[in-house]
């Protein structure tokens, strides 16, 4: 059968663009899968989410502010001990009202991560509620908090007394429900010093983020492409150490 020439260079162009076309499939696969963070080696810890209490606004000012005191001194115990890796309040715009704060504790064990939490006073007071997640990430916490230690250390033997807020700042807080198709691109991000201070697994099925944005606003201009394109998603303003930012090194 003759086959005009033209429908024979057409057919030629066609199978040679498929073929470039799944190469470059092929390789954006690769590229994902190499960029992808292997769980496997990471290290296992326990995000503490902290979120109003029933007792939240019903306390007396005197116990109020004793279980608050408490609640603070026994985060510095805690740290002291190498339990408590980091911790901070959520800001104002967060997809929760309910949250108040959290901590990242030192260790996979639930019934541990229980035991060193539930000594805090404002949760045993009723104010704070805790909920406890399962978190995987090979980000240097411990090391962000012998900075934090040492930093206060410094200023303990320079008779130095300078407010919490000097040491910390703001942060964005992004947990993706589908880690699948969320961590490529921010491993990506993290990889070439894009603002991912830390990446992590939440729950072995959603990725967990701390962005390099003071806010929401900031977050959503700097990250607009990625947060484009890793599905459904939440943001939430957080504050903590400024050592946090040393996690990308």
């Amino acid at each position: 059968m003759f086959i005009p020439k033209f429908l024979t260079t057409l057919v030629m162009r066609a199978t040679l663009a498929a073929a470039v076309l799944g190469l470059a499939a092929n390789a954006a696969s690769a590229e994902a899968e190499a960029s992808a963070p292997d769980v496997a080696k990471m290290t296992g810890y326990h995000l503490v989410l902290i979120k109003t209490g029933p007792n939240s606004g019903k306390l007396s000012e005197a116990d109020s502010s004793k279980a608050f005191a408490g609640h603070f001194a026994n985060m510095q115990r805690l740290a002291d001990a190498r339990q408590l890796l980091s911790a901070g309040p959520f800001g104002e715009q967060r997809h929760d009202p309910m949250l108040r704060g959290l901590f990242v504790l030192a260790t996979d064990k639930r019934a541990e991560a229980e035991l060193w939490a539930g000594t805090d006073p404002t949760t045993l007071a009723g104010v704070f509620t805790l909920e406890f997640h399962d978190l995987v990430t090979d980000a240097p916490l411990r090391a962000a908090l012998e900075r934090d230690l040492a930093r206060a250390a410094a200023d303990k033997a320079a008779g130095r007394t300078p407010p919490p807020t000097d040491s910390m700042r703001g942060y964005v807080l992004l947990t993706a429900e589908s880690a699948s198709q969320a961590e490529a691109e921010l491993a990506a991000l993290k990889t070439a010093n894009g603002g991912v201070l830390l990446l992590a697994r939440l729950d072995g099925t959603r990725s967990f983020a701390i962005l390099d944005a003071e806010n929401i606003d900031a977050a959503k201009k700097r990250f607009a492409k990625p947060l484009a394109s890793i599905g459904t998603h939440t943001l939430d303003e957080w504050f903590a150490s400024k050592e946090i930012e040393g996690l990308q090194d």
